[in-house]
Formats: C-alpha cells, structure tokens, sequence
C-alpha cells in the first residue's frame, strides 16, 4: 500500500529532513508571461536533488509601472540541511519558514556539508563575475588560479580520508 503524505513527510524529518514554506518572485512583461514563468520555476523546483515533494500556491499577479510581478509560496520536504542550503543559496528565496522539525540536531558532517555548499556557490558566482569583466589574458591566469585551488581542494580531501 502507498504511503501518505504524512507519512512519508514524518519519515522524512525523522531521517534529517525538512518541511518547509519558501517564498519567492517573479516578474515579467506580461500576467501570461509572470505565471508562466513561476509555473516553470516550481517545476523546476520540484525536480532538484534533495527534494522529496514541493507544491507551490501562486499569487495573482501585480502590475506596477509596466511591470507585472507574482510572488509564490511553495511548500516543500527537503532531505537534508545541504540539500536545503544548496537550494537557498542557488535560487534566493525571498521568504523561509521552517514548519518542522522544531529542533534540529546536526552532525559535524552535515554542518560541513552545508557550509561547503554556500562556500561553493559563492565561488561559482564570483567566478562568472570575474570572468565577464577580465581581458583575455586575466582570464587565462584566473583559470590557472581556479585549476590550482580545484587541486589543493582535492589534496585537502585525500588528506582528510587518510586521517
């Protein structure tokens, strides 16, 4: 017999997961074109790696000074406190509102994990910033950079695994 949602909700939080409510906004030219937009955007949403079930509610559109502008409010179970990162850092959220658990035990090794995401973000970010405004040639030496740090990351984990 299927679960419900409850169940598999329950489940969830006990193995480390997270109910939540997150906000976010859209705007576009159009009504047609802002809820086409925030229909694409929760589907999405609801195919990224962490999430068990998402389930977005959204707003009538609102137009100001030609620019029409929907927020939405989607309710999603998340597996794990790096998944929930990940997802905030990469699609900013206007709004977080953490239903359940009420208390949240961590793990070192989760804690690092979800650090690790927001430091890889960060650093994905600053390095389109970067490349955009750089010559040719600082763009060649900034990759070098970037290939270095990629290999010292890499030698910091190997000597993690030996310890």
């Amino acid at each position: 017999m299927a679960k419900s949602v409850d169940e598999i909700t329950n489940e969830a939080i006990e193995d480390g997961g997270y109910l939540c409510l997150l906000y976010f906004d859209m705007h576009a030219s159009s009504e047609e074109a802002v809820k086409n937009i925030m229909v694409g955007f929760i589907a999405k949403l609801t195919k990224e790696d962490g999430v068990i079930y998402a389930l977005g509610d959204i707003d009538k559109p609102i137009v100001h000074d030609d620019l029409f502008s929907a927020s939405a409010e989607v309710k999603m179970l998340i597996k794990d406190l790096p998944s929930f990162t990940r997802i905030c850092a990469q699609y900013s959220p206007i709004g977080i509102e953490i239903l359940r658990p009420h208390e949240v035990k961590l793990s070192l090794g989760e804690l690092q994990e979800a650090l690790l995401s927001v430091a890889q973000l960060s650093s994905q970010f600053a390095s389109i910033l970067m490349q955009k405004g750089l010559t040719p040639e600082e763009n060649a030496l900034y990759s070098r950079k970037l290939e270095q740090r990629m290999a010292l990351g890499k030698n910091l984990l190997e000597r993690k695994k030996q310890k």
